[in-house]
């Protein structure tokens, strides 16, 4: 991608990145300076300034983002963390990109205001056109294969942003594609995107888009209610030929999982939620558990339910995280000892010095943490 640059900073910044230059400063005293000169001047940070930022819905903002020369883009279904300073206090949060790869925008991170969410709030509120954010690195395998072939897409609420860059992705690189793209919300003003993708599947004869609605009365021409065998089979008889992604809340997954798996359908199913794995209380375990910090001697009473990320940010602890859905690896912890349960895959395991993520992992046991 083209690094964003005034043009009478450009020959300025050669120089400055010249890798002489900053081992010579250091990247914090680098950046210092060259800050000073421009904000998106940087050693080895990405950062990005803001273009434009739209209004989607009343709960729905989408900013368009163009990242300085460190940023090596993204594949239309991946994430990108956003690293935002909030009273004084840095937070950092995943968000996967809503427009193709490549295209003029760079990166659109569409964000829902979420009540509780510091920093989906901070976004909604205090983001401005010009302002500068700090990035990570794209991540993720949810995305589509580079050959042709016929796509299922599956979104539920918020999770329609990865759908929508992969959507998009494939009406640009392919000549005929074939996507049947199927929408839930609870209101029809919940679809974000219902009218870009209507007209998609306008110019493109094989893209289907298909909504539902599950709070209000739904249109004649759409279908109703939640995810059911009914459904599939309405939109796409042929799924046994489809490769499926899905993205949503965790109960949509459930229920697309579920179909799967009774029917045996062969197509390869790949799913996503933007809501950690829940566990219930084990019956069988301990009440309560200590869980033990030990770089910094504390620990805190902890149960069998709750992700340890979650119940040590309660502790007054402050782990590193990100996305707090096993994704982008940022909350990896050393454990030292113990017995826990990855949520996302449900392995239990009791081996000695091993990465754990944080967010979703819960103790089945008294466990001690690198923290």
């Amino acid at each position: 991608m083209e690094r964003i640059l005034e043009p009478r900073f450009r020959t300025l910044f050669r120089v400055l990145e010249s890798p002489l230059v900053t081992r010579w400063l250091g990247e914090p005293t680098f950046d210092f300076y060259a800050g000073l000169v421009s904000p998106m001047l940087t050693a080895r940070r990405i950062v990005a300034r803001v273009e434009a930022i739209h209004e989607d819905t009343p709960s729905v903002k989408s900013f368009a983002l163009r990242p300085n020369g460190h940023f090596r883009g993204f594949r239309a279904g991946q994430h990108v963390n956003v690293t935002v300073e909030i009273d004084g206090v840095r937070h950092t949060r995943a968000y996967s990109p809503s427009n193709a790869p490549g295209a003029r925008d760079g990166v659109v991170l569409t964000v829902k205001r979420h009540e509780g969410g510091r920093v989906s709030q901070w976004l909604h509120d205090h983001l401005q056109v010009g302002d500068v954010v700090e990035l990570g690195q794209a991540f993720g395998d949810f995305t589509a294969p580079r050959e042709p072939g016929k796509l299922l897409l599956v979104a539920g609420g918020s999770g329609v942003t990865p759908i929508a860059s992969l959507l998009r992705d494939v009406c640009r690189r392919l000549p005929d594609p074939d996507v049947v793209v199927l929408l839930y919300g609870r209101t029809y003003a919940d679809l974000i995107f219902a009218r870009e993708f209507d007209a998609l599947a306008r110019e493109h004869a094989k893209v289907q888009v298909h909504r539902s609605v599950t709070g209000e009365p739904a249109a004649s021409r759409d279908l109703s209610g939640r995810f059911s065998t009914a459904h599939l089979d309405a939109v796409a008889p042929d799924a046994a030929e489809r490769r499926a992604f899905v993205c949503g809340p965790r109960a949509l997954i459930d229920d697309v999982r579920a179909l799967w798996a009774e029917r045996a359908l062969p197509s390869p199913l790949r799913t996503e939620t933007f809501a950690p794995p829940e566990a219930a209380p084990d019956a069988d375990l301990a009440p309560t558990l200590r869980v033990t910090a030990a770089r910094t001697a504390r620990s805190f009473a902890a149960n069998t339910a709750t992700p340890l990320l979650v119940q040590a940010e309660r502790a007054g602890l402050s782990p590193a995280s990100g996305c707090r859905q096993g994704i982008c690896f940022s909350c990896t912890c050393r454990k030292k000892t113990g017995l826990v349960r990855d949520l996302s895959t449900g392995v239990v395991s009791s081996e000695p010095d091993e990465d754990v993520r944080l967010c979703v992992t819960v103790p089945l046991s008294d466990v001690a943490l690198d923290l």
